[in-house]
């Protein structure tokens, strides 16, 4: 046998079975775009997976898939077990794909295929293309040696869980060991970053109304470039429910820091808390309509400062089950942080298994310096700095000290980069370099660099993302330039509110707002 297709599905949702493309679901058209290339098909799954059911009744009666099942799967396991499947069927080599991925291409594939074989690589991939339109080729020597190293001397890398990139985030270990080939696409379509699978609500609907629109465009499938640049002007593809909340419990602030719209007095909050109650009806609403999203404490203003900062905290975390993926992410000076309060959130956050993140407005290297930006007192300084490893000690990899990149404090870049990147540095390496944003010059211009691409494309922000005020009112944009909002989350609904967000999507290139904005190519994840 020449090449064996295996295919992940450990991870599959409910959404991969939804038939909504034709009278096939996104797992049904992944079988069928395997048996084109070879005769035999593996199957990784997880054991008790609350979709097993589904699975079974998609291929029960199918010979040509045979499945492997483990409890936890690593990125170590799955290379291991895929040089397993190679010896066991004498193939060459595997192609390797999620089973998720509704538009794997066949010409695509082919081609990936031709290439792998001409030139002899040991892994092959291709790239450019958005992602879901290729699998990935390894040859099974060279997945043998891999599945050793990940064992061994990429051990680290080889522990972690399962992920889209398995094979090659444990190759680049020791990159220049192996030959690889790249299929370019023609043209570059990863700035968009369009995720063509059934994962998530986000990109499972990105995928149905790219479908549906293509049947009604009359889009030849077949072709990867028609239907990548469809994509590219589709609104509904571009724009399905949000992937990011901005969510404001404070509008107090400890410092008046000289990029806050504090330090301007625009901050646009009507109070000064949100309730707790408020905030579990919006989180409910979050849930249920985006079902995988990062909610982050808080905009435009100090999160800790309210009193009840801790329960928050936890409301999130606790939105988590098998069926909703909602991560934390805690914007804060740093002041208030205390280890009681980092314990606790650590603790419900491992029960959970939700990923917190934290980021802490550093800003300088110097205190003179960050009394300059924060107007506050030198004393802060070193207030600020000691919760990066107090928080490090509970979130290992998960606390970021941020610098406000301005001409103000473009001096001390440098050193704060050099210092922060070090592996021993509090934050083990961990740092964020944070673009100057003038709102739309409500702020003075400080802004020490240009990094806007060449050619503008539809806002990340009005694409994926939702601010919420403490009043539950929902700006159209998270900067406060637009004269009215889109509604209110506590009154209206979620859906109604975001629905409202399509139309300003459309104009984004001609909006007058948007025109002075220099926040359009920034991405919140």
């Amino acid at each position: 046998m020449k090449n064996l297709v295996v295919l992940y599905g450990g991870d599959l949702t409910s959404s991969a079975f939804e038939k909504v493309f034709g009278s096939e679901c996104a797992f049904e058209r992944v079988l069928k775009w395997a048996e084109k290339f070879s005769e035999k098909t593996v199957l990784f799954l997880k054991d008790g997976s609350s979709v097993s059911q589904n699975i079974s009744s998609v291929f029960s009666s199918n010979p040509n898939v045979e499945t492997v099942s483990h409890e936890n799967w690593t990125k170590s396991l799955f290379i291991s077990e895929t040089a397993s499947s190679l010896k066991k069927y004498g193939a060459e080599s595997a192609v390797v794909s999620y089973a998720d991925t509704p538009f794997l291409n066949e010409k695509l594939t082919a081609d990936l295929i031709e290439m792998h074989e001409k030139y002899q690589a040991e892994y092959s991939f291709a790239d450019g293309f958005p992602y879901g339109l290729t699998p990935e080729i390894i040859e099974a020597g060279t997945c043998s040696i891999l599945s050793e190293l990940s064992k061994t001397s990429l051990k680290g890398e080889g522990e972690k869980p399962v992920d889209r990139e398995a094979l090659f985030s444990v190759m680049r270990g020791d990159i220049n060991s192996f030959e690889i080939e790249t299929l370019i696409a023609d043209e570059d379509y990863r700035l968009l970053r369009f995720n063509f699978d059934a994962a998530s609500k986000i990109n499972f609907l990105s995928c149905k109304n790219l479908y549906d629109e293509a049947q009604k465009e009359k889009i030849d499938f077949s072709d990867a470039y028609a239907l990548s640049n469809l994509a590219k002007k589709t609104p509904s593809v571009m724009q399905t429910v949000p992937a990011f909340y901005n969510i404001q419990i404070s509008s107090k602030y400890n410092h008046k820091y000289c990029y806050s719209l504090e330090s301007a007095e625009k901050n646009p909050s009507p109070k000064d808390f949100m309730s707790l109650e408020d905030f579990k009806k919006i989180l409910s609403q979050i849930k249920d309509f985006s079902e995988n999203a990062v909610v982050s404490l808080s905009a435009f203003g100090e999160p800790l400062l309210n009193g009840e900062f801790l329960q928050f905290a936890l409301e999130v975390i606790n939105q988590n089950d098998e069926n909703h993926k909602i991560s934390l992410l805690i914007e804060t000076d740093g002041l208030l942080v205390t280890e009681e309060l980092a314990s606790k959130i650590a603790r419900t956050a491992e029960s959970k298994k939700t990923e917190v993140n934290w980021i802490i407005y550093v800003d300088a290297v110097e205190k003179s310096m960050y009394a300059k930006l924060h107007d506050c007192d030198e004393n802060d300084f070193e207030k600020a700095l000691s919760s990066v490893p107090l928080l490090e000690k509970y979130f290992e990899s998960h606390v970021y000290p941020q610098f406000m990149r301005m001409k103000t404090n473009e001096e001390q870049l440098e050193s704060f980069y050099r210092f922060w990147k070090e592996k021993e540095s509090p934050s083990k390496g961990e740092l964020i370099i944070q673009k100057y944003n003038s709102v739309c010059g409500i702020l003075p211009e400080l802004k020490s660099a240009d990094l806007s691409p060449v050619n503008r494309f539809p806002c990340w922000h009005l694409r994926r993302d939702m601010t919420v005020l403490a009043d539950g009112s929902v700006p159209f944009c998270f900067q406060p330039v637009f004269e009215n909002n889109a509604g209110n989350i506590l009154t209206e609904g979620i859906e109604k509110v975001w629905a409202r967000f399509s139309d300003v999507l459309k104009n984004h290139s001609e909006c007058k707002n948007c025109a002075s904005c220099d926040e359009w190519y920034t991405f919140n994840f």
